[in-house]
């Protein structure tokens, strides 16, 4: 990721923070009828692209302000919906909180009368009742452009291949990172067997290059390891490989057997202006404000009709671009929400072991 998109890659640990908000100017409409948006994010430079893409133009559509929050914690959204006190209208989440909020009782059904889930790109999971992706992040196999000047790995079976291509790899130490469905693809097996995964399987073809592997536990030290050389082939998330071309880093990216994923908007469980937050949940997933916010920051639109919108070499970076049709595997976000606690403890024992 670039150092902006650090902010995003919060998605991973979701830390709170203190509530900050800071209010955009109303329509006088919209004050008259105390109706506004209040979005809780995970701050930094992705807010401000928010701002810029969405907040202010919708504002400027509708009248109807938005004011930003941080914090957005899942322990903050069960508190406010247990005290019946919701302060939050529309809230950025990881994919895995559609389905925990959801049997919590902690969301509002999305009313889809209002937001136009047909102009939403298909896949298994991406549109719940209770949810709409925000955007399409990837994790995608990076190479070392002077240690494979040549030929490199296109495909995770040739990565696991040490002979071919020696060098230390890295990986995200978290179990969802992606570790495992490429220890599976490099076992051959096909997309659509990754799930659920076999984990018997997974960690027999990890060991194969087990004493190859440099984790990493943040996305930043994921950038480090492959903008220094310390790894040579590597599994991180696009933006920070993008970042490393863009500081001139030896580096590419093979788009083959890439791994997409998303961010998610929820409206929590009395959300006061609940109203309003359908409205804005209408115009985000709306083509033009896709390509809005795909100019503003390196995350794939989830609309398809936004790339047309989109310069050809912007489209080429970003996850569900040209570069990367019928090549990825969409992550079964909904089977990680429900197995993450468990499988992180195996990953973790087998790296011990």
């Amino acid at each position: 990721m670039s150092a902006a998109r650090e902010r995003f890659s919060r998605r991973d640990v979701l830390r709170g923070g203190a509530a900050a908000a800071a209010a955009s100017i109303a329509g006088a409409s919209a004050r008259a009828q105390g109706s506004r948006v209040v979005f809780a994010t995970w701050g930094g430079s992705w807010e401000k692209a928010m701002r810029e893409a969405w907040f202010d133009p919708f504002t400027k559509e509708t009248g109807i302000p938005v004011v930003t929050a941080q914090g957005n914690t899942y322990g903050k959204i069960r508190a406010m919906v247990e005290a019946k006190n919701t302060e939050w209208d529309v809230v950025e989440v990881n994919p895995d909180f559609q389905w925990i909020g959801a049997s919590g009782g902690l969301l509002e059904k999305l009313d889809f009368s209002i937001i136009d889930k047909g102009k939403i790109m298909a896949g298994a999971d991406l549109v719940t009742d209770y949810s709409v992706p925000e955007v399409l992040w990837s994790r995608v196999m990076f190479y070392n452009t002077k240690a494979f000047a040549d030929a490199h790995p296109t495909d995770w079976a040739a990565f696991w291949d040490l002979k071919r291509f020696p060098g230390k790899r890295t990986f995200n130490s978290k179990a969802n990172g992606g570790v495992l469905e490429a220890a599976l693809l490099a076992d051959g097996v096909p997309f659509d067997k990754v799930y659920p995964i076999d984990l018997d399987r997974a960690f027999k073809s990890l060991d194969r290059i087990r004493n190859e592997i440099i984790w990493y536990d943040t996305n930043a030290q994921g950038e480090q390891f492959m903008a220094d050389g310390q790894a040579v082939l590597g599994l991180v998330p696009d933006g920070r490989a993008l970042s490393a071309i863009e500081r001139k880093a030896p580096v590419a990216i093979e788009y083959n057997q890439s791994m997409m994923t998303w961010a998610t908007l929820v409206v929590p469980k009395g959300a006061p202006n609940k109203a309003a937050a359908m409205r804005f949940l209408a115009y985000a997933v709306s083509a033009k404000a896709q390509a809005a916010i795909a100019l503003a920051y390196t995350y794939g639109p989830i609309a398809p009709d936004a790339f047309k919108a989109l310069p050809p070499e912007r489209a080429r970076i970003l996850s569900g671009g040209p570069q990367q049709e019928g090549r990825y595997l969409l992550c079964n976000e909904k089977w990680w929400g429900e197995n993450l606690a468990s499988v992180n403890e195996k990953l973790n024992t087998w790296r011990l072991g």
